[in-house]
């Protein structure tokens, strides 16, 4: 079983087509036809030719169950967060997590760091930016988010970053002037806060009389 797998690894790591790997394959079962998990192997490559990287993961998951091969595994949650973009309602993005947690014993957060790679990778920049907070990497998420023009997320993972001038920014950009003066109070910049509470109409709201506006407007 070791030396099958060894084998199949080899192939797996080549950078050729499925088709390719699938034609290996096939001539390792020639010299291994009692082995399962070499046809388990192809049908895997079939999937994915087919864009079905779920089912292809899941093989990989039931071959590893039988072998408990950290590759096996680490290959099936890098498969899973690769297409989860593509298949986003089938929860593949937990998938990959629970088996980086539960199979690999990686900590939580550096399991999201790792899906969030895969992601960004593979051009599923919004789902890669909630990855990256998940991993406490508010500020990576928040750039994530303007990449894909979503700026309101991005001035949001901002604020959870603590990064409090960005946010501001970005909120004044969108006109939510009391989000922005609310940010500009927490990095200081009182007068640019009451500016935009003024645009909000929420002086009141915010305990600022008119002579206290005029006041900081001073500063």
């Amino acid at each position: 079983m070791k030396r099958v797998l060894s084998d199949a690894r080899k192939i797996l790591k080549q950078k050729i087509t499925h088709q390719e790997k699938i034609a290996q394959f096939q001539i390792l079962e020639k010299k291994h036809p009692d082995s399962k998990s070499l046809d388990l192997f192809v049908r895997a490559e079939q999937f994915l030719i087919a864009k079905r990287g779920k089912d292809a993961a899941e093989l990989y998951c039931e071959i590893a169950q039988k072998a408990d091969f950290a590759w096996l595994y680490e290959r099936a949650a890098k498969t899973y967060a690769k297409y989860a973009y593509s298949d986003i309602g089938s929860g593949l993005i937990v998938k990959a997590h629970e088996i980086y947690t539960q199979k690999l014993s990686e900590e939580p957060t550096a399991a999201w760091k790792k899906i969030a790679d895969i992601l960004k990778k593979n051009k599923g920049y919004g789902y890669a930016a909630q990855c990256y907070s998940n991993a406490g990497l508010a500020g990576t998420a928040a750039r994530m988010s303007q990449k894909v023009k979503d700026h309101q997320r991005a001035a949001w993972y901002f604020e959870q970053g603590g990064e409090w001038m960005n946010a501001a920014k970005l909120y004044k950009r969108l006109k939510l002037h009391d989000k922005s003066g609310e940010c500009f109070q927490k990095c200081g910049d009182m007068k640019s806060a009451v500016l935009q509470w003024k645009k909000a109409g929420t002086l009141e709201k915010h305990n600022i009389g008119e002579q206290t506006f005029k006041n900081f407007l001073k500063k």
